[in-house]
């Protein structure tokens, strides 16, 4: 049993789909209101629809541009309806997409959890070339590092990512993300012991409430 009703799930999805982003709002604040959990809003909303729109895309029967709005809309209310937590933790995490990926709404909720678990949060966004994002990364000293990797094709940039921060940070945490591991974590990740693969919002959820 799923903890947004079907009827909120259509509603959102349909007008969604119609570029109808002050429907969506309201429907989003209305759960908020009577109680709904951000993590199920994420998952059970915003996730579920954007998987249906990428069917709609791959068999052609929406535009580049619809799908874009799509995902802007989705973007929009990640950053609108995002308490920050009361009690801070005193831990820091760096949160970033890798170079050359562009989808960022998966790292942005990722980034918005450990925010409301209390942690103070760097999200530095999509496509962050590793000169880069090592540079950031020395400067803030976080307690942990979450890699976002979506497209199968960056597989040669993700390692580099890994390969790169492992070696500098053998011992840190480096949690890591997105479909393009879904398939293919345990097989990737086998030679680094200190990369965690995260698979939901709730797993990432469990797993901050253990550090």
């Amino acid at each position: 049993m799923t903890a947004i009703k079907q009827s909120y799930f259509l509603d959102f999805y349909n007008n969604l789909v119609e570029g109808n982003k002050e429907r969506c709002s309201e429907i989003v604040k209305t759960l908020l209101d009577e109680g709904a959990d951000l993590k199920d809003i994420y998952v059970e909303l915003f996730q579920k629809s954007l998987y249906r729109i990428g069917k709609l895309w791959d068999n052609s029967e929406i535009t580049v541009p619809e799908e874009h709005l799509s995902s802007q809309i989705i973007e929009s209310l990640i950053s609108k309806y995002t308490p920050s937590a009361k009690v801070r933790s005193g831990k820091t995490v760096v949160v970033s997409c890798i170079d050359k990926e562009f989808h960022e709404i998966g790292a942005k909720m990722v980034a918005n959890i450990f925010d409301l678990n209390g942690w103070k949060t760097y999200y530095l966004g999509a496509s962050v070339p590793l000169r880069e994002l090592i540079k950031f990364i020395k400067q803030a000293n976080p307690d942990i590092i979450a890699l976002s990797w979506s497209l199968y094709l960056n597989l040669a940039r993700f390692l580099e990512v890994v390969d790169n921060l492992t070696k500098l940070y053998p011992t840190k945490k480096i949690l890591v993300g997105g479909q393009a591991l879904e398939e293919n974590s345990t097989q990737i990740l086998k030679k680094y012991p200190n990369v965690i693969h995260i698979s939901s919002i709730y797993e990432l959820d469990d797993f901050l409430k253990n550090q």
